[in-house]
């Protein structure tokens, strides 16, 4: 059986449903296609414990654009965001904001330089203007970050430059002092919103969108192959056996997944096989869900009103992301990690029952391969103890009020999401793997060597600068190969 459409999608995540949003309103038929029972990718929202509810893979995404999010129409469609307090370093008896002094202003550029890099990416070399109405550029704006270190950017007062650090780093692993580690600022792995019924709130609005447009969501459908001839997509080879013919494809999965599992490699062209493998994931976050009785209190006193509220990144020092990284290489749990932590149900109630609270932890610097073996119930438990007494130190008492836990490995990531190496960057953030350097970005991203293939997920060019975007760009780049004939 071969069902026959316009633009076919591989995956129902952020970027995928705003790209079948944009084709259909363009008037394409759109299918998108999505192996898990639910949309949204990692933008979920489940219950691990009876009346606590939590987002597994992260507490948000990299900040959508104010177009786009209009575009998209994603408020008619029941999307409600509210700022959090802010982003603040805070140990047992002080705090730090990133919004002070030389902070602030350091933070500002980086939005400059990111707002730059988006504009570029946003701008596709076809002959028809993007949907911003801006010309298309040749080349990404010059960014002299490649070559300057986080630790040298963040020099200052010893709190406000881990708190910056820890900002940029937060669910990753690299070290500080590296030259082009700078570069993290520019790629942040989260915004600071809190999504009202969490992340899967925003799903279920940008899910609600595509379909308002018109296109099709299925869900619980694999995509097992993506056939082609002569170097150009023909069609899609579906689990349940159905054949899905397109004249475009979009796959929002990353590079490695899809050219090294959805093609023969004898069908692709060498070079493109190449630059696969030579391509680097650095999977490096696991995530902790705890369910608490009661809100905690922390140990510092006079803190801002609201600072709970924010995203709180605990006792971050220079030495523990140096020391965190090279446990990461070494394939060890490093003796102190980088936690940043999130109290979603003190901003959504909804989240938690009554007087309850859910406390969601982004690990940094936790590798998905250990050196000496898998994740065993043992290891799991090895660093969900280091997690919970570092938390303690922050937050006295807090162990005595925790209800429930759940822990999501790297390997838990890479199984439910399909990252390569629990890899929620798709790719590591590195000098000689941004800009130009991302894949295929010498053809014009989002094009690749294959002739119907766009590039939309987390390794593509514009991917680490903003939520949904690598999504729109490859919808218009689709939109307007199709406008001037190039895929029959």
């Amino acid at each position: 059986m071969a069902e026959r459409y316009d633009a076919a999608i591989i995956g129902a995540g952020a970027d995928g449903l705003a790209a079948a949003t944009l084709l259909a309103r363009a008037g394409l038929r759109t299918l998108v296609v999505e192996r898990n029972p639910q949309p949204g990718g990692r933008l979920v929202t489940r219950q691990f414990q009876r009346g606590f509810f939590a987002s597994p893979f992260a507490d948000d995404l990299p900040p959508i654009p104010a177009d786009l999010f209009w575009a998209l129409d994603l408020a008619r469609h029941g999307a409600r965001v509210a700022e959090n307090s802010g982003t603040f370093a805070l140990w047992p008896d002080r705090f730090a904001a990133t919004n002070s002094n030389g902070a602030r202003h350091l933070l500002a550029d980086a939005g400059r330089r990111r707002a730059r890099a988006l504009a570029h990416a946003r701008q596709i070399e076809t002959p028809v203007k993007s949907w911003l109405g801006q010309r298309p550029r040749t080349q990404w704006p010059t960014e002299d970050w490649t070559h300057r270190s986080l630790a040298e950017l963040a020099a200052g007062a010893p709190d406000e430059s881990a708190a910056l650090i820890a900002s940029a780093l937060g669910g990753r692993a690299a070290d500080p002092l590296s030259a082009g580690s700078s570069l993290h600022l520019l790629a942040p792995q989260q915004g600071a919103a809190v999504w009202r019924g969490g992340l899967g709130g925003l799903a279920s609005a940008l899910t609600e969108s595509a379909r308002a447009a018109g296109a099709e969501v299925s869900l619980g459908r694999e995509v097992t192959d993506i056939r082609s001839a002569r170097e150009r997509v023909r069609a899609l080879a579906l689990a349940d056996g159905t054949e899905v013919t397109a004249r475009a494809v979009i796959s929002t999965l990353d590079l490695k997944r899809t050219f090294l599992t959805l093609f023969p490699w004898s069908e692709l062209p060498k070079p493109a096989v190449k630059q696969t493998a030579q391509f680097r994931t650095a999977g490096a976050v696991a995530r902790l869900l705890i369910a608490l009785n009661t809100p905690p209190t922390p140990a510092a006193k006079n803190l801002p009103h609201g600072l709970l509220g924010g995203t709180l990144h605990l006792t971050p020092d220079l030495h523990t992301f140096i020391a965190a990284h090279a446990a990461w290489q070494a394939g060890t749990i490093a003796e102190r990690l980088p936690l940043t932590v999130r109290l979603d149900s003190l901003t959504d109630p909804g989240l938690a029952p009554a007087g309850a609270a859910v406390m969601a932890v982004t690990i940094g610097a936790v590798p998905h391969t250990l050196f000496d073996g898998v994740w065993s119930r043992e290891k799991r438990d090895i660093l969900i103890g280091r997690a919970l007494a570092q938390i303690e130190e922050t937050f006295p008492g807090i162990t005595s009020s925790i209800a429930a836990t759940e822990l999501f490995a790297p390997p838990d990531i890479e199984d439910a999401l399909g990252a390569t190496n629990g890899d929620l960057d798709g790719g590591e953030i590195a000098p000689d793997q941004m800009f130009a350097f991302r894949p295929f970005a010498d053809r014009k991203a989002p094009y690749t060597p294959v002739e119907g293939l766009y590039l939309a997920g987390r390794s593509a060019a514009a991917a680490p600068f903003g939520g949904c975007v690598a999504g729109a760009v490859a919808a218009e780049a689709v939109i307007a190969d199709i406008a001037a004939g190039k895929l029959p």
